[in-house]
Formats: C-alpha cells, sequence, structure tokens
C-alpha cells in the first residue's frame, strides 16, 4: 500500500530542484510525495491545497494531511513564520501523522547538554545567552573572539562574529566581504539590542592573537539502517583574506576535506583528525539518548591555524546546498537514505489510535 510523506517549507521554491528528485525516486519505495506550506493547510477541514507529485512534476491539488511528514521549515522573524509555527505544532500532535525528523532542542539548551558529556567537554565554547549588551562586551573584552547565533534551531538568521581590535574598535562579520566596525560602546549597544533574547554567544579563546583565522568544517552525518549513523561526507572552505571566519553554507568555494587536509602542517594534521573521530564516536548517539531522535544533522567545527578545534554548531535540518557543492555524485545517495527512513517509519506500527481532530487557526503566542 502507498503512504503519502509531505516535505513542508515556508516556500515551495526551497529545495525544488531537491525535492523534485526525491519525489521521482519515491515510488520505488511505495511512497508518494506531495509538497506544501504551513498556510496551505485549510481551517477546519484537515484539507491541505499543496501539490503532489504525478510523475510529470507537481501539480496544484487538495489533499488530506500526509501519513508522513518530512519538516523543513526554516523561519525567519516575519509575519508568515509566526502564522506557521503554531500551525507545524499543531501537526506535530495530530495523532494520524508522524514526523521523519523531530529536531534539537534551542542551542543553549544543546550546549548545556553537551557540556554534561566528558569526551565533547574539550571541544566546547563558552556559550552565555544575550540578555543584555554587556554580555557581548564582557565576552568579547576576554580577548578571544565571540560568534553570536539565533537560538533557535529552526531560524533562518544571521550568525555573527564579533571581535576587539586593537583594544577599543568592535568589528562584527557577517562574512568574509561584510564587516561593520563601531568605535563607541553606545553604537554597539544600539546593534545589539535587536537581537537580546533570540541570540546566544560563544567565546573562543586561543593563545596565537596574531594573523588569527578560523577555517569552518562540516561534518554531514545521516542514520541508516539499524539505527547506526554514518558520516555523508566533510567539506570545509579556506579563509579569504583578513577574513576571520569561513561560513560554508553561504560558501561558493566549498572544498573537499582532503584539499584542507594537505594544507595542513603534519601534526597539526593528525591532532585534526584524532579530534574528528572522538567527536564522532560521541556525539550522534549521545544527541540521540539525550533528545528525540534524528535521521540527519550537521556538525560544524572551527579550527584555529593552531590546531585548535571547536564545535560551534549542531543543526537538525542541515541545508543541502555547500554538501552537494562538495559531494555532488551522493544526491542520490541522500535521497535514498530519506526514502528508506521514511518506508521503515510508515512499516512501523501507530503508537496511538487516530482520534478525529480538525484544525483552528489561532493567533501565534509568540511574539
Amino acid at each position: 500500500m502507498t503512504s503519502t510523506l509531505g516535505i513542508v517549507t515556508l516556500s515551495l521554491q526551497h529545495e525544488e530542484e531537491f525535492t523534485l528528485q526525491l519525489a521521482k525516486a519515491a515510488s520505488a519505495f511505495d511512497l508518494e510525495v506531495v509538497r506544501f506550506t504551513p498556510l496551505d493547510l485549510k481551517p477546519a477541514s484537515n484539507l491541505i491545497q499543496g501539490q503532489k507529485y504525478t510523475g510529470q512534476g507537481f501539480t496544484s491539488v487538495e489533499f488530506p494531511i500526509p501519513d508522513l511528514i518530512y519538516d523543513r521549515c526554516l523561519y525567519q522573524h516575519d509575519t508568515q513564520s509566526k502564522k506557521a509555527k503554531p500551525i507545524m505544532e499543531w501537526l506535530k500532535k495530530y495523532p494520524k501523522t508522524a514526523f521523519l525528523n523531530t529536531g534539537l532542542p534551542n542551542k543553549m539548551t544543546l550546549f548545556e547538554q553537551l557540556y554534561l558529556h566528558p569526551s565533547l567537554q574539550p571541544y566546547l565554547p563558552v556559550c552565555s545567552l544575550l540578555n543584555e549588551p554587556s554580555d557581548l562586551f564582557n565576552m568579547v573584552k576576554r580577548d578571544g573572539y565571540c560568534k553570536m547565533q539565533p537560538l533557535s534551531q529552526q531560524h533562518a538568521a544571521p550568525t555573527y562574529f564579533i571581535y576587539l581590535k586593537d583594544k577599543s574598535t568592535f568589528t562584527v562579520q557577517l562574512h568574509d566581504k561584510q564587516v561593520i566596525t563601531f568605535s563607541r560602546p553606545s553604537e554597539v549597544e544600539r546593534w545589539c539590542r535587536k537581537y537580546i533574547g533570540r541570540y546566544f554567544l560563544q567565546f573562543f579563546n586561543t593563545s596565537d592573537q596574531k594573523d588569527f583565522l578560523f577555517n569552518e568544517i562540516r561534518i554531514s552525518l545521516m542514520k541508516q539502517s539499524q539505527n547506526q549513523w554514518r558520516r555523508l561526507g566533510i567539506h570545509t572552505k579556506s579563509p579569504a583574506e583578513n577574513s576571520l571566519l569561513s561560513n560554508t553554507q553561504n560558501s561558493f568555494h566549498v572544498l573537499g576535506f582532503d584539499h584542507y587536509l594537505n594544507s595542513l602542517q603534519p601534526d597539526i594534521k593528525e591532532l585534526l583528525l584524532d579530534d574528528i573521530v572522538s567527536i564522532q564516536s560521541s556525539l550522534p548517539a549521545y544527541l540521540d539518548k539525550s533528545f528525540s531522535p534524528c535521521i540527519e544533522f550537521a556538525v560544524d567545527l572551527l579550527h584555529t591555524n593552531e590546531g585548535k578545534l571547536f564545535i560551534s554548531n549542531v543543526s537538525s535540518k542541515p541545508g543541502r546546498t555547500s554538501f552537494l557543492k562538495a559531494y555532488p555524485e551522493k544526491e542520490n545517495q541522500l535521497i535514498e537514505i530519506i526514502l528508506e527512513h521514511a518506508q521503515s517509519t510508515m512499516s512501523q506500527p501507530k503508537e496511538a489510535p487516530y482520534e478525529q481532530k480538525t484544525f483552528q487557526h489561532r493567533s501565534s503566542p509568540h511574539k
């Protein structure tokens, strides 16, 4: 019997080509694919006005809530996101439907949990919530480097890298081509206030303050059969000149990991490989045990030119762009793993009997 896999995003254009390729392959797994946005759910009817793959492409059609949902929503601080979030929360409680991915908690909670694992502690930066501008001032003045990133796992919001230049100039870097400088604390305070309560801080301390560079490494992991985690790929990007941080997700210069390894001194290369093995052997199972099971996540690491390695982020809805630039030949493998998980999930018995519910739109309590 064919089951329905629904892919939900905030825009039908998000990952459009990847979704099409996944839909083409789904029939071999006894699945049909629909796609929709949360706002396509019609009030009080449990019907969705979305799109269904027909073999020739996606066609607009009305359909019931799918048997299985793959959540790829990345929220922003806009009206659409505020309306979509309570709808998604309702769908997660809908007893007829299972979710392929359940996600991770906010990043501060995540890092607090990671700190409890002895093997991971050496790779974790100091973290704190951004409650007041003084939190940022105090962290940056510790003679190190600060990363400011959104607290929510599901927000597609900018990440900032901040450091103190010449003991007086606050430098805020969005990426290698966008840098903002503030010469007065009052300017930093005004800029910082709009992020209070929504962002958290990470502090990276280093003994080498001269010509300091971070290289970002991303490890892409997926859970395969028998709940075994496997690394699908690892890639990085060389930093641009005068840039402290390289953002893999927005990079047009993604490099294979071997290329990066060959640029390192032998002792630093050996240490990096040992550290990655240690992280991979501890992190996936620990996340599964500590939080709701995931089928995929990406681990972002910051590697310094002196050989230090930090875990800077763990994403349960990793982007595809940089991974497929580094490994275009692995798209089919990625699709097959997702569909195998979907097929396996649908073959498992439901935990609770279906109870008829109707959906009523309500205003979001979040502002």
